[in-house]
């Protein structure tokens, strides 16, 4: 029974308890300022609270530049390749080569595969406007056709796509594709046989992160006579990608991207030195680049959302205040 009665007076006294007592209505005067301010601070209040919710679903990227800690001699090199030629794969050959003398024929490594040479969702590459390809090719991946069975589609075969990925040295190196009895033994391919036309659809090194944009990717060049030589030198950056937007404890990958010029010109069939085809030159850069990804926390985005609130209304307070003195000074006189 007593404890009973405890327990009835500690709820009365709870009850009670009113941290910030409460004005009573009959005491209150509204005037059409206040509410002008209040309706004015509310409109901030929403914007701010808007601004904030952006920002904490948005992630921000953060650029440090170190040396390249990695040993060419431990760490390999991963080559992703996706590049169609307008020529019949029985004439077509494709070879790696660096600076270690090791020489590599990638018959096995990437599939030929007979195909139809289109050139619908590839533009052409150009430094002037590297940014606006770079937009086209974000809308050609978020798109919803699907650009990577173009091997798939229906007529005669008259081109070749090379599809595949493979280790290389990382060391600088040379991938090219030739015509056979151009620059290598073999039959030679007759003149009016060479079309090095082609679509770069991947040229990458290493696995993807989000948001990675390889500037070849999704371009085009036409060749004009059957002697172009179409020249790639790329600097391939070692580059490391910390996800903390993502993942809990921030994943980490290893990777590459990399930035290119390029050059095409016709050679002269009578030169034997000179030679048809695609040569893509790349070298490893001394320096990495770490990329980090990160959002702001759930605790510091409540802390701050906390604040903005708070603020908002000591504002409305002093403002109110404010014009409140202002009106009894005037009222005064």
């Amino acid at each position: 029974m007593t404890e009973s009665i405890v327990t009835r007076r500690l709820s009365k006294r709870l009850a009670s308890l009113d941290a910030f007592p409460k004005i009573e209505k009959q005491l209150q005067q509204t005037t059409k300022s206040g509410g002008l301010v209040s309706l004015m601070m509310l409109a901030v209040l929403v914007y701010l609270a808007c601004t904030e919710i952006y920002r904490w679903r948005s992630i921000d990227q953060r650029y440090d530049f170190i040396v390249d800690q990695t040993r060419s001699h431990e760490h390999s090199l991963q080559i992703n390749v996706d590049l169609t030629i307008a020529m019949d794969c029985k004439v077509l050959r494709a070879d790696i080569q660096d600076i270690s003398r090791t020489s590599l024929v990638l018959k096995d490594a990437i599939h030929a595969t007979p195909t139809v040479f289109r050139t619908q969702g590839a533009v052409k590459y150009t430094r002037e406007h590297n940014q606006y390809i770079a937009q086209i090719h974000k809308g050609l991946r978020d798109s919803s056709r699907d650009l990577e069975d173009h091997a798939s589609e229906s007529g005669t075969p008259d081109a070749c796509r090379f599809r595949g990925s493979f280790q290389a040295n990382k060391v600088e190196g040379m991938l090219h594709f030739t015509a056979l009895g151009h620059g290598y033994f073999g039959v030679h391919t007759p003149h009016d046989a060479i079309n090095f036309t082609h679509r770069i659809d991947e040229l990458s090194f290493g696995a993807r992160y989000p948001d990675l944009h390889n500037p070849l990717d999704h371009t085009l060049e036409i060749g004009t006579t059957n002697f172009d030589s179409f020249m790639y030198f790329l600097g391939v950056v070692p580059t490391i990608y910390v996800d903390k937007a993502r993942s809990l404890f921030g994943a980490t990958l290893l990777t590459n991207q990399y930035a290119v010029t390029e050059f095409s010109h016709a050679v002269d069939p009578q030169n034997p030195d000179a030679l048809p085809g695609i040569f893509i030159k790349y070298h490893i850069e001394p320096i990495s680049v770490r990329i980090t990804e990160s959002r702001l926390g759930l605790v510091q985005f409540t802390t701050r959302m906390c604040g903005i609130i708070g603020g908002a209304f000591v504002t409305i307070g002093a403002i109110l205040g404010f014009f409140r003195n202002v009106r009894t000074m005037l009222s005064a006189k």
